[in-house]
């Protein structure tokens, strides 16, 4: 019997997950490094507003939510998505033009294992945030990272706590909107939040078609593709690998920091770095699906 052409090509995509898991995490270092590298010289809350304004048409030009069906409950939670949204990334912005990439993301990821550690059952589980820790205060000048800027490190700070209300936020989103639809009224709220702030300076940012296309690269690379490639990836790869795969993206972020941006860490920026991955990883692998 032959197999018809959705299930050989759900296999194809099958075999392709690992790849487009790869992908997508590979993607936002590069947003990073190209964000970093296009403000240089302009306001950089501009370009976080720009962001999410261009996410924020695309995914609602695709999902086309029905404004008028939307409760009062659906509208309270995608409010509070975007807000979240638009905190981490207006603040991982502000920590992006003073701290190495690398650092900032490394940082970021404080948020996750926080959430990580929400219902941890075994001692286990309350290990690898002490290591990510061991690691942040090795970015600190108790290990003679002077170098560092503190409110740099502030606003990192402050961008780890919103991805970890974001992810938390989230659940209680996707119980209260079905699909995508909440995702894209975040993105739009996230735009309106950070227009105060953003619009009025965003006008050197769309001077020139090359300004233009870099702005939506950075759009791009740091929400619409690698949402689009997880959404096909987690479907066909473990929870486990996936967290692993994301537990990385610092160490990308570092590499990427070396050679587009030529920022040169120093070891106990590496060593905190790799430590917030080890995290990372062992908190992906120790990490029991609920019962």
């Amino acid at each position: 019997m032959t197999r018809t052409a959705p299930t050989a090509r759900q296999e194809k995509l099958t075999l392709l997950a690992p790849l487009l898991l790869v992908l997508s995490v590979s993607m936002p270092p590069l947003g990073g490094g190209l964000a970093k590298e296009v403000s240089q010289g302009h306001d950089i809350l501009a370009l976080a507003f720009l962001r999410n304004a261009l996410a924020a048409i695309i995914m609602l030009a695709i999902v086309r939510p029905s404004f008028t069906r939307l409760t009062r409950a659906q509208w309270g939670a995608a409010a509070a998505l975007g807000a979240s949204l638009a905190i981490m990334n207006a603040n991982f912005y502000l920590a992006l033009a003073r701290l190495p990439l690398g650092v900032a993301v490394a940082i970021e990821f404080l948020g996750p294992l926080a959430v990580a550690m929400v219902g941890a059952r075994r001692v286990v589980d309350y290990l690898w945030p002490l290591v990510a820790f061991g690691g942040v205060l090795l970015l600190t000048p108790l290990a003679g990272a002077d170098r560092l800027d503190p409110a740099g490190l502030g606003f990192a700070l402050i961008t780890a706590g919103a991805w970890a209300a974001y992810i938390l936020l989230s659940r209680h989103a996707g119980q209260q909107i079905p699909g995508m639809t909440g995702l894209a009224l975040a993105l739009l709220f996230a735009t309106l939040f950070t227009a105060p702030v953003g619009l009025p300076v965003a006008g050197p940012y769309l001077s020139s078609p090359e300004m233009v296309a870099k702005v939506a690269a950075v759009s791009m690379l740091s929400t619409l593709l690698p949402y689009a490639l997880e959404f096909v990836a987690l479907r066909r790869v473990s929870t486990a690998l996936f967290g692993i795969m994301m537990a990385m993206e610092p160490a990308l972020s570092a590499v990427v920091g070396l050679f587009l941006l030529g920022e040169v860490l120093s070891l106990s920026a590496v060593a905190a770095i790799g430590l917030i991955c080890l995290a990372a990883v062992g908190s992906s692998l120790s990490r029991r699906p609920p019962p």
